[in-house]
């Protein structure tokens, strides 16, 4: 019983020396979460910039873990621990800042880049992308190998010992280092972009949505994702349909034989205005534009339509294509031709 009532005691006590610490810590994280976050976001939002609040909205996790990192130092020293765990109970504290604070930097550097990447524009999208993520990355090692110091543990003397795991993880990672120097030499070329429609022969053709360290997603157009290789790509002849300056339209109208000369000439001079005239095309300074006869054809005098849209997107070259054939059809009924279609003439001879 005696016992008994001093352990009910000591805890008691020690009820009373971390009860008021759990509340205050408590408080703490509420009043930063609330007061503190919900002042910065005001402050944020009094400017015309978006990165400010992407800034702001990163801090939400360091405004909670350093007052629960004081609060749990605090907590440490008032329980009555022996030496040894009294200094097992600093180093968790002070690994619990050290991963808190390079953790709160990483997530910062997401906002930083989305800033560098508006100010600056000598960066390409994925380039920044890259470097910001190796700097992420260097902030996390950074973080582990400061904790491995802080418990005696030499980093370096790991690194060094798994030398002999380090060549075999070298060699069983070729492909990996080749599909990143493939990514680079991607980049560094700028054969293509983020957002760009080309086409990788015998592979994929589609928009690239993401060109990562080892592969490029390409999203088809039935959007179903294809993950290729770098190296693939930077081997490959690639078309980029996003670098055309202009779209071609190419097709042949077939005239009825019984349109004469004189018709012929004046609907493609019909034609030829009313390329010239819209604005979804370009005109013959800019770019090739061909209303021409061509041939002969079986049923048919076949008339070239050559000439491109200003607008390299699919919607749209296929609203200006759509707009040139119903006015071709007008064109052609106007001058009172016609269009012909395959037709076969027989001749039966009497016995």
């Amino acid at each position: 019983l005696i016992k008994m009532s001093e352990i009910t005691e000591q805890l008691i006590n020690i009820s009373i020396d971390i009860g008021p610490i759990i509340l205050l810590t408590l408080l703490a994280i509420i009043f930063s979460r609330t007061v503190i976050f919900k002042s910065l976001q005001a402050f944020a939002n009094t400017s015309d910039t978006k990165h400010d609040d992407a800034f702001v909205a990163s801090l939400r996790k360091p405004l909670t873990l350093i007052p629960l990192g004081i609060g749990i130092y605090a907590l440490v020293g008032a329980l009555p621990l022996s030496e040894t765990y009294a200094e097992y109970g600093t180093l968790i504290v002070q690994t619990y800042f050290y991963l808190a604070v390079f953790w709160s930097i990483a997530d910062s550097i997401d906002p930083l880049r989305d800033f560098v990447g508006e100010k600056y524009d000598f960066l390409s999208p994925t380039l920044r992308a890259w470097i910001f993520r190796a700097i992420k990355f260097v902030a996390y090692l950074i973080g582990i190998v400061s904790v491995l110091e802080l418990w005696g543990i030499d980093a370096a003397s790991i690194i060094a010992g798994l030398g002999l795991f380090s060549v075999a993880l070298a060699l069983g990672a070729q492909n990996f280092f080749k599909n990143l120097i493939g990514g680079l030499l991607i980049i560094g070329e700028k054969r293509f972009k983020q957002g760009d429609w080309i086409n990788v022969e015998g592979v994929a053709e589609g928009s690239v949505e993401k060109i990562d360290f080892r592969s490029t997603l390409i999203r088809r157009f039935d959007q179903a994702p294809v993950f290729v290789p770098n190296s693939v790509l930077s081997d490959s002849e690639i078309i980029n349909f996003s670098e055309m300056p202009f779209r071609r339209i190419m097709f042949n109208v077939g005239l009825i034989y019984q349109t004469t000369p004189e018709t012929i000439l004046a609907i493609r001079k019909d034609i030829e205005s009313y390329v010239a005239a819209n604005d979804d095309l370009a005109n013959a300074d800019e770019a090739t534009t061909t209303i021409r006869v061509t041939q002969f054809n079986d049923s048919s005098i076949d008339m070239l339509v050559y000439c491109f849209t200003r607008s390299t997107k699919w919607h749209d070259f296929c609203v200006a294509r759509e707009n040139l054939i119903l006015e071709i059809m007008k064109i052609v009924k106007k001058n009172g031709s016609d269009f012909a279609y395959p037709t076969s003439t027989i001749h039966l001879e009497k016995e």
